[in-house]
């Protein structure tokens, strides 16, 4: 709970410093933390989906490397920890 009251005293400083009133934030990081949970987990699963938006589209019936789609599955779970900890820091994962 520390985490996030210096969370919140530091953004409304930032806010406060560049002439703007404070915006509650807590609601738009919850959401941007689930959506980074949901990507990063797609990443891991079904690693394939971000190889051929990145590079299938291009490439005709070429199969993905095994160490691109490694490189993804890591990619995936480094959004995870993000996304979780975005959930952390708004209070939706500690009580």
């Amino acid at each position: 709970m520390i985490m996030y009251n210096t969370y919140t005293m530091l953004t409304e400083s930032v806010f406060l410093a560049a002439g703007r009133v404070p915006v509650e934030l807590p609601g738009s990081i919850m959401f941007f933390g689930l959506v980074f949970t949901i990507i990063g987990l797609t990443s891991i699963i079904y690693p394939r989906i971000f190889w051929y938006l990145r590079v299938g589209r291009k490439l005709q019936g070429a199969p993905p490397g095994k160490l691109y789609l490694w490189v993804l599955r890591f990619g995936g779970l480094l959004v995870v920890v993000i996304g979780l900890l975005m959930l952390y820091t708004t209070g939706t994962l500690n009580p």
